[in-house]
């Protein structure tokens, strides 16, 4: 956001404006309530829109795009996906310590609207816990050589230890990858073993 822009509190549906409530909190229920697949499409994204919005407009799914778009904007461009260093539920006691520690502001008490938390979040500096383990988990495991094995193992090490939990969809989506990857490297070799003999190796 610009520096003069007001923090949104409304959004437009249909002609009609409504309400937000944009406290953090809301928005992190918000987002667990979207992860959640035991919930048809339509439920969920009502749900979801219930924890922003005292109102929620007939057509939910038109709400539910307007209010995504205000919350949560596309800014990488395609192929930017790295990989996932925080999540706000195994980080939040790290989360709560980091802000008061570097802000003076107490997470259970403070009402932050959500670009608010998400601004400070970001800029939080280098010296609390949280930013150390978000380090850890960004830092890319250097290449061996003679002189670093007890670096690369502490990390290895450190990696392990602050990992963030898979859900259970995502443990799936990685064994669906290992196994499609498999796949690949036998079909690979089985076409290279087909090649060497026909070529009479």
């Amino acid at each position: 956001m610009k520096l003069f822009e007001r923090l949104p509190d409304k959004v437009e549906v249909g002609g009609r404006k409504y309400k937000l409530d944009l406290d953090f909190r809301n928005v992190l229920r918000m987002i667990e309530i979207m992860s959640r697949e035991d919930l048809l499409s339509e439920a969920r994204n009502y749900l979801a829109l219930k924890c922003v919005m005292r109102r929620v407009p007939k057509n939910v799914a038109q709400a539910m795009t307007a209010v995504s778009a205000i919350l949560f904007p596309k800014t990488k461009k395609k192929g930017d996906k790295g990989p996932k260093l925080t999540d706000y539920t195994q980080d939040a006691d790290l989360i709560r310590a980091a802000f008061l520690q570097c802000y003076g502001i107490n997470l259970w008490r403070e009402k932050l609207h959500w670009f608010e938390f998400t601004g400070l979040l970001a800029g939080l500096p280098e010296g609390s816990r949280y930013i150390d383990i978000v380090g850890i988990r960004a830092k890319p495991l250097p290449e061996p050589t003679k002189y670093n094995a007890k670096e690369r193992q502490w990390l290895i090490e450190a990696k392990q230890r602050y990992a963030i939990e898979k859900t259970a969809k995502e443990e799936e989506e990685a064994l669906q990858a290992s196994l499609h990857a498999t796949t690949l490297s036998l079909l690979a070799l089985a076409k290279r073993g087909g090649d060497l003999n026909a070529k009479g190796y």
